[in-house]
């Protein structure tokens, strides 16, 4: 018998127009900073980086010209161009961290009551994954729970990066840099 590999990708392209907003707000924000206008209220933070896990990561580290391209480009994909390759892995990596995220405040407390046993254990992760799947948006499963509950050095994007590698077959070092490439130092950032 052979075990069924991890759910494909899913279609993710109704997910890019609020990936497309993403870059906008991202664009903004960089163009209101450069201009030294002031700090927006935490809440703007604590909304992108809700539906974006990862989004003030991309604010702080990607070159303008790069956030600006990925909207020009989801826009064109979502008028009926073709999707770019970091398209689908960049919606699923924000689905997959919402997952993460989502699973992580309950384990912490499912770990402080005491199952009845394995299969009540078995059970418990089994819903908590079926409700973080709903949540988020993509399917995750036990196992994901499991690594989520004990991620490698206390990194959860280790567990993301990996579930996304899985899913997609790309090796989880190039899936990073496709999502996140490092920004240029601030000399070369004209808007710096």
């Amino acid at each position: 018998m052979t075990r069924p590999g991890p759910p494909p990708l899913p279609p993710w392209r109704p997910a890019f127009a609020r990936l497309a907003e993403k870059y906008r707000q991202l664009g903004a924000l960089r163009r209101a900073r450069a201009l030294g206008e002031p700090v927006p209220e935490r809440q703007v933070f604590r909304a992108l980086a809700a539906e974006f896990p990862g989004a003030l990561h991309e604010l702080d580290n990607l070159p303008l010209d790069e956030i600006d391209a990925r909207r020009a480009a989801l826009d064109a994909a979502v008028a009926g161009g073709p999707a770019a390759p970091w398209m689908e892995p960049m919606a699923a990596y924000h689905a997959l961290m919402r997952a993460a995220l989502y699973l992580k405040i309950r384990l912490s407390r499912l770990a402080t009551s005491t199952p009845t046993s394995d299969e009540a254990e078995a059970a418990a992760l089994a819903s908590l994954a079926a409700r973080a799947s709903a949540h988020s948006g993509i399917d995750v499963d036990v196992a994901f729970a499991r690594a989520v509950h004990a991620p490698p050095e206390g990194r959860l994007n280790r567990v993301v990066m990996a579930a996304l590698a899985e899913r997609s077959g790309l090796p989880p070092d190039a899936l990073r840099q496709m999502l996140f490439p490092r920004r240029a130092r601030r000399s070369e950032d004209p808007l710096e």
